[in-house]
């Protein structure tokens, strides 16, 4: 039996989806594929018995993602948007949201500073995003 695609999750990165699905021995796997442009990066490192290239599961797949993407760029979204920075995770696990106002927060010391080149540090943690309007 395939696997069972059962939800695709849009990550705080652009282009980011976890997907998980539902394994006839009861478990439950997660990938992130990366949509790049249209084409995806389709991971091979946690993937499991069906999902190979060409197979029907993966192109099913990539064919859910690809048009969840696609309606996601093209309902506009937020026009602001934090990003975790180079090497960073600040923003993916929650330690810097946008707070009522718009503004870079980090959840434990508040607002952050502005740095160069979009960059928004905590002055107390070193919580980093970017920020993108």
């Amino acid at each position: 039996m395939d696997p069972l695609l059962s939800k695709i999750e849009a990550l705080a990165e652009p282009g980011c989806y976890l997907l998980t699905f539902a394994l006839d021995t009861g478990e439950d796997r997660e990938l992130v594929i990366r949509m790049r442009g249209d084409e995806p990066i389709v991971p091979a490192a946690n993937s499991f018995e069906g999902w190979t290239p060409g197979s029907r599961v993966v192109t099913a797949t990539v064919a859910a993602v690809r048009a969840l993407h696609q309606a996601r760029q093209g309902s506009g979204g937020a026009i602001q948007r934090l990003l975790d920075v180079e090497g960073g995770w600040d923003v993916g696990i929650g330690n810097v949201v946008l707070s009522a106002d718009g503004a870079p927060t980090c959840v434990g010391h508040g607002e952050l500073t502005a740095a160069e080149g979009g960059v928004f540090r905590c002055g107390e943690c070193g919580a980093a995003a970017r920020y993108a309007r």
